[in-house]
């Protein structure tokens, strides 16, 4: 996944098919490394640029995995690579602290639920 990418998506929705299209071969290996217990995984995230989470990106993030534009799984990848780049910002400690738990679901105790998608949405939207 290219930061760039990312930084289309998160500025406008309905370039998600864009994202998808270019995270499809890592999701699928991302799963797949996902069902073995004390797999490493790779991620492969490209910081061609900086990138700035704010919460109505992630806001927009979350609510395109409740709409079914991208699956909790794809959600999951991008969140983990987003706490592993070195040139991502995030607005507030809250949206820092919900892509950390949405990333990781082999120690976050699995990809999150629809319900669980719709409190961190609710969360987000409380200021």
């Amino acid at each position: 996944m290219n930061a760039s990418t990312l930084n289309i998506v998160l500025k406008d929705e309905s370039k998600i098919q864009l994202l998808k299209t270019e995270i499809n071969a890592e999701i699928s290996a991302y799963e797949k490394l996902m069902q073995k217990t004390g797999s490493s995984i790779n991620l492969y995230f490209n910081e061609d640029e900086s990138t700035f989470l704010n919460t109505q990106g992630l806001s927009n993030l979350i609510n395109q995995t409740l709409n079914g534009s991208l699956n909790n799984v794809e959600l999951a990848y991008i969140c983990d690579c987003l706490t592993l780049a070195e040139n991502s910002e995030f607005e507030n400690d809250l949206a820092k602290e919900i892509v950390f738990e949405i990333a990781d679901p082999e120690i976050n105790g699995g990809y999150k639920s629809i319900e669980e998608l719709k409190i961190l949405a609710k969360s987000l939207q409380i200021k």
